[in-house]
């Protein structure tokens, strides 16, 4: 019982430590902005290509505990866990079979600070085939430390860069990735409608095709506080590297329409 005892004593020690802080259990949203045209972000989205393929992509997030600025202070730190799913489902014979199907799961910290935020997440992502292709499958197994910062020039407008780090990676590949993002907000008629611009650009050591870059723009509708929030109607422009897991050595251009709404 001793053991049990001094991890509670500890944690009221910790609790009392923070109170001035401002320590929230289970708060809401996250203190680094959502980067719309990474291709791997955590979302809920469905992208049309054509009527040969559909991406989806169900994702969630939730903060475990945060810790706000006394006195009214902009800052605030978050720690949660993440996952998501990306599947691919391909048109064959007026049907749609499920091809491929990776799987993220995760932790992460951040804070903001003003203007500024920051961002460290350590990742696990596999990737398989499913029933629906006839390709071999290979083993794909990473787990990936990255370190991101943003900078918000207003309210709309949101910058970031970040490096990648494969902690472990099957097959062995080199490890190092770097990744430059924005995304911009105009709003329209007290913001219910609010075009928008975002792209995402990522060079990777373990592909012998560079750079990355997928380009969005689009509409969202609605008038939450933050219209990030909103849902979004978009057109979708990829070039680069395949980033579907079992497919990443592939070069890939696609045109492609989507529906998204942040969870």
């Amino acid at each position: 019982m001793r053991y049990p005892f001094l991890i509670f004593v500890s944690f009221l020690i910790s609790a009392t430590a923070f109170s001035n802080l401002g320590l929230e259990l289970i708060p809401k949203g996250r203190p680094f902005r959502m980067t719309f045209a990474d291709p791997r972000e955590i979302r809920m989205a469905l992208i049309f290509e054509g009527s040969s393929k559909i991406d989806a992509t169900i994702g969630n997030y939730f903060s475990l505990f945060g810790i706000r600025g006394e006195d009214g202070s902009d800052w605030f730190f978050h720690v949660g866990l993440e996952g998501c799913g990306y599947f691919t489902m391909r048109q064959a014979n007026h049907r749609f079979p499920l091809e491929t199907a990776d799987g993220l799961i995760g932790f992460y910290t951040e804070t903001s600070v003003g203007p500024f935020q920051y961002q460290f997440r350590l990742t696990h992502i596999s990737a398989h085939l499913a029933d629906g292709s006839s390709d071999g499958s290979i083993a794909y197994s990473r787990e990936t430390a990255i370190l991101r910062a943003g900078y918000l020039l207003n309210p709309d407008t949101h910058f970031y860069t970040g490096v990648h780090y494969m902690v472990n990676t099957i097959p062995q590949l080199p490890r190092w990735a770097f990744q430059v993002g924005a995304s911009s907000f105009f709003r329209l008629f007290q913001g219910k409608l609010a075009p928008f611009a975002a792209f995402d650009l990522k060079h990777k050591g373990d592909v012998s095709v560079n750079p990355s870059f997928n380009l969005q723009l689009g509409v969202a509708f609605g008038n939450p506080p933050e219209i990030y929030k909103s849902f979004r109607f978009f057109y979708s422009y990829f070039t680069g590297t395949d980033p579907r897991g079992q497919y990443f050595t592939k070069q890939t251009t696609e045109h492609s329409l989507g529906i998204e709404m942040q969870i």
